[in-house]
């Protein structure tokens, strides 16, 4: 006789939840979650800086996930919601480390009366980077290659200038850092680096958008078994056969959908019954 589903005995997320942010992450991940039904307060009561910066003045000592967390739990803390999200961008690593610039956002949503995480995750390439030059011509034309809203930071002898956007800005903090010399000639070497907080920060801002669209899918993938949501694809088994020998090969044969709440798993076959033979170890060697 089987066990009747485990069912969860009240409406998730019905009260408003709060998420911990210095960097106007809100209006970025509110939307997805208001078509649900669902209201996310702001709150800026933690100085989220603590747990590191990106220009390195406090280090980060927590990886991406932990640091989420601990902001999700803080937004439950400070606001006394029942359910708190948590916000994490990285930079480095993806597919290509060392070719492509790649950030990686983090979504994690904490429920306080279930102990359930739901982390939606997004990677991908974006195209920022770093200046070193002693000529201003340079970073005029490096500067033009960017969104103009796009942040800037600066290290100077007086330490760092954040938040510069458009070429106005940028020349304002040379003079300032005493870099500028007449004729818009830089006295010397400069370095000039994208500011990746969210707030001055497009490219990021699109990948946070985008984490907030599957954390909204994830919300409403319910769990056969328990009925919590989060019932999602977050594993896979190899194996496909190449379509002209049968031999096994390394693509996906087929997903695993797994609960966060309960870890009721279900393996689904995929689409297609067969490999093609470029992925054939055996066809292709």
């Amino acid at each position: 006789m089987n066990t009747p589903p485990r069912k969860v005995n009240r409406v998730p997320f019905a009260e408003p939840g709060a998420l911990l942010t210095r960097h106007h992450k809100a209006a970025l991940i509110a939307p997805e979650l208001a078509a649900l039904g669902l209201t996310l307060t702001a709150t800026d009561a933690f100085d989220t800086d603590q747990l590191g910066t990106f220009s390195g003045e406090i280090a980060r000592t927590l990886s991406p996930l932990d640091c989420a967390r601990t902001k999700a739990k803080l937004a439950c803390q400070l606001t006394g919601c029942s359910w708190g999200i948590g916000s994490e961008g990285s930079f480095g690593g993806g597919p290509f480390p060392g070719m492509l610039p790649w950030n990686e956002e983090l979504l994690l949503l904490y429920d306080q009366l279930t102990g359930q995480e739901i982390v939606a995750r997004v990677g991908m390439a974006v195209a920022l980077t770093s200046i070193e030059t002693q000529d201003w011509e340079l970073v005029r034309q490096h500067l033009a290659k960017h969104d103009p809203k796009q942040g800037w930071m600066l290290r100077g002898p007086d330490g760092w200038h954040k938040e510069l956007q458009g070429e106005h800005a940028v020349l304002t903090a040379l003079q300032s850092a005493g870099l500028l010399g007449p004729n818009l000639s830089l006295r010397q070497q400069i370095t000039l680096q994208p500011d990746l907080r969210a707030h001055v920060c497009p490219p990021r801002q699109a990948v946070i958008q985008q984490a907030a669209a599957q954390l909204a899918q994830r919300l409403t993938a319910h769990c056969p078994h328990c009925s919590a949501p989060d019932f999602w694809v977050n594993d896979c088994v190899r194996g496909l056969p190449c379509g002209d020998c049968g031999f096994l090969t390394s693509q996906i044969s087929s997903t695993i959908k797994r609960c966060s709440r309960c870890g009721h798993q279900e393996q689904q076959p995929v689409a297609t019954a067969w490999a093609d033979a470029k992925h054939c170890p055996s066809c292709n060697p």
